[in-house]
């Protein structure tokens, strides 16, 4: 597949996975489920981290529309990696506040996504700088 469509493809699913996201963050208010265990579970455990991290997907894939695919490449390598770290640190994190650690799943979430984005622009900017002196 062609680089501009893989990039396009990716806003395209990061834009789909806000709008579940942001559905499914608030339960309640959009009808998906009444109970207090179906909203933990859909809201805090599915909702919020798919809706935080397409988000930051989706500014990294608008990036990716004015950046050489070689830099891409080497972002999708950490992607494959943080990514999957990134669920299984949020699953296996409390639901509520407390423990030794004193985080819960919606703190390491949005840390994980910050993180997540910042390191990715640094990736950008430190491949970019180094294609540029390479040329």
């Amino acid at each position: 597949m062609d680089y501009k469509k893989k990039v396009a493809w990716g806003i395209i699913i990061s834009v789909v996975g806000i709008l579940i996201g942001y559905y499914l963050s608030s339960p309640i208010k959009h009808f998906v489920c009444t109970k207090t265990w179906c909203t933990k579970i859909i809201g805090g455990d599915v909702g919020m981290p798919l809706f935080l991290f397409s988000i930051a997907l989706f500014f990294i894939f608008f990036i990716f529309l004015f950046i050489k695919e070689e830099i891409f490449n080497y972002w999708k390598k950490f992607a494959k990696i943080f990514l999957p770290v990134a669920i299984i640190l949020i699953v296996i994190t409390p639901t509520q506040y407390g423990g030794f650690v004193g985080i819960d799943k919606e703190m390491v979430t949005w840390i994980l996504s910050v993180l997540f984005f910042i390191i990715s622009i640094g990736i950008i900017i430190y491949q970019s700088i180094k294609l540029k002196k390479g040329n």
